[in-house]
């Protein structure tokens, strides 16, 4: 007897619409714009560098509001910053002619660092110009990546200026009452543009091509030199490269003098040895310090929510890697009671531990704290004892960094300061170091506990 297989008549006709309907790949000349379609676009109006750009458009108050005391109160302080506006808007009209700018991107959020953010870099006459793009868009970068040029239509969004860094931007009102400092924070300041008037706008000019991109090479020293408010922001968010440079294991205190990073858990320790622990819901960019050769520093820059904040600095690590002993406040000194003393900064500490570790005695790279949470303490660098605990070896790597140059100064009660620098890096890959031996430095996570 013959059997027969049917297709029933209803599935055979879903295979072939669904077959039919497959979508044709997008033509390249419907993603990426010519120069011959970039002059056509740009037709109607003008096409600035972005230096023209900014010094046609942008003044210093603005012309949001005419009332400038509506901006947030850190923006401006004639006693210690006089004509100065950190924060600022200058709308740009929605009709007449055309406003174009044209840059290549700098950046790419990957890692996190540039969240919701771009950096377009343009060369005229063989100089870096540069500026920001605050867009609301997640993932910014699955459309316009790292070296993907851009053609902007400028007419109705506005030029301006966060924490003194110039940006294309939209006028946002911040009513966050609960914020740190809210009654300093409350009021007009540069927000992301929306993200389908973002799209609207932009075009991409040619594939991307991250090889176009220009790093200046810069020392520490050069950068900074100059700290002037107004003259930074012609610097702010070029790329550059700095050569023999290692981190130091040290971030900034609240007088932005350097301080030792302790061995902390970065979820609950601003100061922890990671590249952007938790600010305690304040939000602001962290920085972890370098150094050249002569002692000069700058920081690098990392936002707590980057996806390696949390990977420790290089040569930083998890100090229950070696011996570890917490000092005994008690002194007491019982044939019972195996102890260590130990006299540091004229102070002499004693710390319990084993018969066997009380025969050996002391080594390099033991550990003891003098904190009930375990973060501070000193560790012995087999000469002297060093209150380094945690970062002792962060100096044992050394190399360059990349990145973007920022100038960050969001309070305008405090005199301009070299602090105020920092580079931003897109991720770990930016960063190049080895120890004298050649080991090149690996990432490391954070870990909790004895390992």
């Amino acid at each position: 007897m013959k059997h027969f297989n049917y297709i029933p008549f209803c599935s055979l006709a879903l295979v072939l619409m669904f077959a039919a309907c497959r979508p044709d790949e997008p033509a390249q000349s419907k993603l990426f714009s010519t120069e011959e379609q970039v002059a056509e676009i740009t037709a109607d109006g003008q096409l600035y560098s972005l230096q023209d750009f900014v010094g046609t458009f942008m003044s210093e108050e603005g012309n949001y509001l005419p009332d400038a005391s509506l901006y947030r109160t850190r923006s401006h302080n004639e006693a210690i910053n006089p004509g100065v506006y950190l924060f600022s808007i200058d709308t740009l009209p929605a009709d007449g002619p055309g406003i174009y700018i044209r840059g290549r991107v700098s950046t790419d959020d990957w890692g996190g660092n540039f969240y919701k953010s771009l950096v377009l870099q343009q060369i005229v006459d063989g100089e870096q110009q540069a500026l920001r793009i605050s867009v609301d868009m997640g993932s910014a970068s699955g459309m316009y990546p790292r070296g993907q040029e851009l053609l902007i239509r400028c007419n109705g969004l506005a030029i301006g200026r966060y924490a003194n860094q110039v940006q294309l931007c939209v006028p946002t009102y911040n009513n966050n009452i609960y914020a740190q400092h809210a009654d300093e924070k409350m009021g007009w300041a540069p927000g992301r543009i929306p993200a389908a008037t973002f799209k609207q706008a932009a075009h991409r000019i040619g594939a991307p091509d991250a090889s176009k991109l220009v790093y200046d090479v810069m020392t520490i020293e050069q950068i900074n030199a100059s700290f002037n408010a107004i003259d930074a922001r012609k610097d702010d968010g070029k790329l550059v490269y700095i050569e023999d440079i290692h981190y130091t294991g040290q971030c900034l205190s609240s007088n932005k003098t350097p301080m030792n990073c302790t061995c902390g858990s970065p979820a609950d320790d601003s100061n922890a040895n990671v590249f952007a622990p938790t600010t305690n819901n304040v939000g602001y960019p962290q920085s972890r310090l370098v150094a050249d050769a002569d002692g000069n520093f700058i920081g690098i820059s990392m936002s707590e929510y980057a996806k390696q904040a949390r990977f420790y600095l290089p040569g930083a690590g998890n100090s229950f890697y070696a011996g570890i002993f917490v000092y005994d406040s008690v002194q007491s000194k019982t044939p019972e009671t195996p102890y260590l003393s130990v006299t540091v900064s004229s102070k002499t500490y004693y710390i319990r531990t084993t018969a066997a570790k009380a025969e050996q005695g002391w080594v390099a790279d033991d550990v003891f704290f003098i904190d009930t949470r375990n973060t501070r303490g000193y560790v012995f660098d087999g000469t002297a004892w060093t209150d380094k605990v945690g970062i002792l070896h962060c100096p044992d790597y050394a190399g360059s960094v990349r990145g973007v140059l920022s100038y960050y100064m969001d309070n305008a009660k405090y005199a301009p300061a070299a602090t105020n620098w920092s580079v931003s890096i897109c991720d770990l890959s930016d960063l190049d170091l080895r120890t004298a031996d050649g080991t090149k430095w690996e990432p490391l996570e954070y870990t909790t506990g004895i390992q």
